[in-house]
């Protein structure tokens, strides 16, 4: 038997014990706030203190209690999670009661139940751990001995049990902190997403408006006109002059029609410079470059929302031109919807922007332009031919390139004079007179856009400041001629026939006269010879290596 000295010992040694479980506990608690397994964490640390037979802590779920920490007997029969009713054994009573059971003779206790497990309880101590007055779990410790437990243990327990409780509620206010900062981290990075995208659509509006303001102020700007003169004294170009400068102070609408490249869009500004609207805008829209949806919005405007992507309210050009002159560029190529909508704006002169609920007015004059044949649009039912009527109030015709050829020569030494043509790089001092009467003698297609880039391609290209004949593209120099032989008269003398037959060759063989003379049966020197007799050459050295070096390796088409 115990004397009563050894049993005092052992009371002192046990409370001993369970002052460095609580302490040990309430330091380590605070640790395992975000442990994924807190209830083993406390179970090991009991356990590590005390060696009982068998220790669970039981949380308190919807359908009944759950097994969430564990050691000792039970460890090999009971698996983590597993369900027990509420109504079984102690620790259902202890949920009922709400209060600490204590059992040291379980074979006598009724509320006792080992689960069906093979384990060899003899006694059971029981606590609640609550939460408000609700009990959230309970921790249940059991003996292989009987009258295993005494009152110290239980206020021990109890005290574990209100520190596991405080615990749990730090840890479920721990939780919903970390839940509430990262959704508020997220909230705050869509936030700064949204205003990522809204700062740059802010920027892309804006440079948006940087531009529609430098081609506004393109557009309207009455300043510098150099570069624009109509250049040419041919009969056929004085008389447009003249009628352009008769008609420009009036507010009569006036079509002018004519070829690609014959300058309309210049005799449109004169109409404006010349009138009684110099000063207020000048605004052009190419009606060929934009869909009908980006025309009429162009010309009309549009109010915010109206369509998708119209972010911001539009003032049309139109508006713009307000006061001065709306040039409206290759207008045979509007579409039929358009047209109605302009033929109202011009018998109104008012107009609503798209999706506008309020009439716009404006006092605009109208030019318009085009290379197509007008009336023969309206017959195919392409045009309206009320539109037509209306801005065919006075018509302008541009004579084409072939029919004012006496300007080419004036037109050639304004392209070589002007930087804006070919760029300042260098300044021609010589022109082959032979230049000059080959350009005029051919025909143009292109009229003066073809006339002006094949002058800046021989700035560009020309050697010592110098252009040559041999520099003329081969296309102008020597047009395609026919190549049926039915094509020349019987009386032909021979020697044009020879002509025309060498000038097919070499067209055919695209001016390489190395080919061409091989083809022909001839000598290079001889078809040099022959070329120069017909003044397409300047004398030189048919044996020049460079020359027929160049020519072998196919130059371009400037090369002598």
């Amino acid at each position: 038997m115990l004397t009563e000295g050894s049993s005092q010992q052992n009371a002192q040694k046990k409370r001993a014990i369970q002052l460095r479980l609580l302490n040990e506990l309430s330091a380590k608690l605070q640790s395992l706030l975000e442990s994924e397994d807190f209830y083993q964490q406390i179970v090991n640390i009991i356990q590590s203190r005390f060696n009982c037979y068998s220790i669970n802590i039981w949380s308190v779920e919807q359908l009944g209690f759950t097994l969430q920490a564990q050691a000792g007997a039970y460890r090999n029969h009971l698996k983590m999670g597993h369900l027990v009713p509420f109504s079984e054994g102690i620790t259902g009573f202890v949920l009922r009661t709400k209060q600490s059971y204590l059992c040291n003779d379980v074979s006598n206790d009724r509320n006792f139940t080992n689960l069906s497990v093979p384990v060899d309880t003899k006694s059971e101590l029981c606590v609640p751990i609550m939460k408000d007055g609700v009990v959230v779990a309970a921790l249940n410790i059991e003996s292989d001995q009987i009258d295993a437990f005494d009152e110290d243990d239980v206020i021990t327990l109890e005290a574990v049990a209100f520190q596991v409780a405080v615990a749990i509620t730090n840890r479920r206010l721990y939780s919903d902190a970390r839940t509430f900062n990262k959704k508020l981290q997220l909230a705050v990075e869509e936030k700064t997403l949204e205003l990522r995208r809204a700062h740059e659509r802010i920027l892309d509006q804006q440079r948006l408006l940087q531009k529609e303001n430098k081609a506004l102020k393109t557009l309207v700007s009455s300043q510098d006109n150099k570069g624009m003169e109509i250049v040419g004294k041919s009969p056929a170009i004085l008389s447009l002059i003249a009628m352009a400068d008769k008609i420009a102070p009036t507010t009569a609408t006036v079509l002018i029609q004519g070829e690609s490249g014959t300058g309309k869009e210049l005799i449109a500004r004169r109409l404006h410079y010349k009138g009684d609207r110099l000063g207020k805008p000048y605004v052009t829209v190419n009606c060929g470059a934009l869909q009908e949806s980006l025309l009429e919005s162009e010309l009309f405007g549009h109010e915010k929302g109206s369509f998708t992507g119209a972010v911001n309210q539009k003032m049309g050009l139109c508006e713009t031109a307000d006061g001065g002159t709306l040039f409206l560029d290759e207008i045979g190529e509007m579409s039929l919807g358009i047209q109605a909508k302009l033929l109202r704006f011009l018998q109104e002169g008012e107009f609503y922007r798209i999706g506008g609920k309020r009439p716009i007015k404006v006092d605009v004059r109208v030019i318009s332009a085009t290379n197509r044949d007008l009336e023969r649009e309206v017959r195919e039912n392409r045009f309206r031919e009320d539109l037509f009527y209306r801005l065919n109030t006075i018509t302008l015709r541009m004579p084409p390139l072939r029919k004012r050829k006496e300007d080419i020569p004036a037109l050639v030494d304004y392209f070589l004079k002007n930087s804006r043509f070919g760029g300042a790089a260098q300044q021609i001092r010589r022109v082959d007179p032979r230049v000059i009467e080959v350009l005029t003698n051919y025909h143009f297609p292109g009229n003066i856009r073809e006339l002006q880039n094949t002058i800046e391609r021989l700035k560009i290209l020309a050697d010592n400041n110098e252009i040559r004949l041999e520099d003329v593209p081969f296309n102008i120099r020597m047009p395609k001629v026919k190549s049926e032989a039915g094509d020349f008269p019987i009386d032909m003398p021979l020697e044009d026939l020879e002509k025309n037959h060498i000038l097919r060759a070499l067209a055919y063989n695209h001016g390489n006269k190395t080919k061409t003379a091989q083809s022909l049966g001839i000598t290079i020197k001889t078809l040099y010879n022959k070329l120069h007799r017909y003044g397409f050459l300047q004398a030189q050295n048919p044996n020049d290596s460079t020359v027929e070096l160049s020519e072998q390796k196919g130059g371009p088409e400037i090369s002598a």
